[in-house]
């Protein structure tokens, strides 16, 4: 597994982006939504370490970690080779899958993500990508 990106949950997408550009960022596309999270999200690089931005609106499963955690960091997204892989070993280790399998536009157009949690350490998402 290979870092990808790193989760930031922000409320204004265009303010956090501008941050982060005055950090070095730059923007990696447009900003998109994203039907399955029912968010806005965008994704900044700097010298190949990238920031995903996910903006949830109030219908947003996530809102409700938006309202108690504020702008924060909130997951770390690895690159995998085969999420039905990834997804066996970590459950063999304590993680639970909690949605599965679905598309991931902002990261590319045959990408394909998992969430998983952990008690001890909290969520990451998994990546494979076609």
């Amino acid at each position: 597994m290979k870092i990808h990106h790193i989760g930031y949950m922000v409320k204004q997408i265009e303010y956090a982006a501008e941050l982060f550009e005055s950090l070095g960022f730059r923007m990696d596309g447009a900003v998109t939504c994203d039907a399955g999270r029912d968010a806005e999200i965008c994704v900044l690089d700097s010298e190949g370490y990238c920031v995903e931005l996910v903006a949830p609106r109030e219908t947003s499963p996530l809102y409700g970690m938006m309202k108690k955690y504020k702008n924060t960091a909130y997951h770390i997204c690895y690159r995998v080779l085969s999420l039905k892989g990834s997804v066996e070993k970590l459950e063999k280790d304590g993680w639970h899958m909690f949605k599965e399998a679905e598309d991931a536009p902002t990261i590319g157009r045959d990408a394909k993500v998992v969430f998983m949690m952990s008690a001890n350490i909290g969520m990451i998402e998994l990546f494979e990508m076609d």
